[in-house]
């Protein structure tokens, strides 16, 4: 596709869509200064290997399933000490905080799990309950929150955040 046919879909988008005019203007606040324009590229850019990845299918390894598993089963929120505890006997290496640690927050970037901070430490649940949380320090309402500072708390994938709560506004 040439450029001048990039264009005109790009203007068939905007067109049709129902926040066209909004994101045409902020566009257009944004190309106009060269500064922001080359943030925005490169911002751009990293969304859009992001949203390659959400094509992707999520592979978790044996251990990685079990560990989702025993957290989703405890129906609370678990540190990584906890992990070990619980996990252990079944796998020697997750008797070390490191290693559970390191298996929890593979699964958050994953977006099958999230975590909350809590005091010094953190503690991995859903990312329902994970969203929920951090909707609820923050004193935000899920139709007017921030999706992207709840995917840096969270740990996990913007994507995962926004079909959280477009969950959460439908059961609304």
């Amino acid at each position: 596709m040439d450029r001048s046919e990039s264009i005109e879909k790009l203007v068939g988008l905007l067109s049709a869509d129902e926040y066209g005019d909004l994101v045409s203007e902020l566009l257009v606040e944004i190309l106009a200064e060269e500064r922001k324009r080359n943030i925005f590229v490169v911002e751009l850019q990293e969304l859009a290997n992001e949203l390659k990845a959400i094509d992707q299918e999520i592979r978790l390894t044996p251990m990685e399933r079990d560990v989702l598993g025993f957290v989703v089963a405890t129906k609370q929120s678990l540190s990584a000490s906890e992990v070990s505890r619980g996990m252990g006997a079944e796998y020697p290496s997750l008797r070390h905080r490191t290693h559970s640690s390191s298996v929890l927050n593979s699964l958050v970037s994953k977006g099958v799990l999230g975590k909350i901070k809590s005091g010094p430490g953190y503690y991995f649940t859903t990312p329902v309950e994970a969203v929920m949380e951090s909707l609820k320090k923050r004193g935000e309402e899920p139709d007017s929150c921030s999706p992207s500072r709840i995917a840096d708390e969270t740990g996990m994938p913007l994507v995962v955040v926004l079909e959280v709560i477009g969950g959460l506004l439908g059961s609304e």
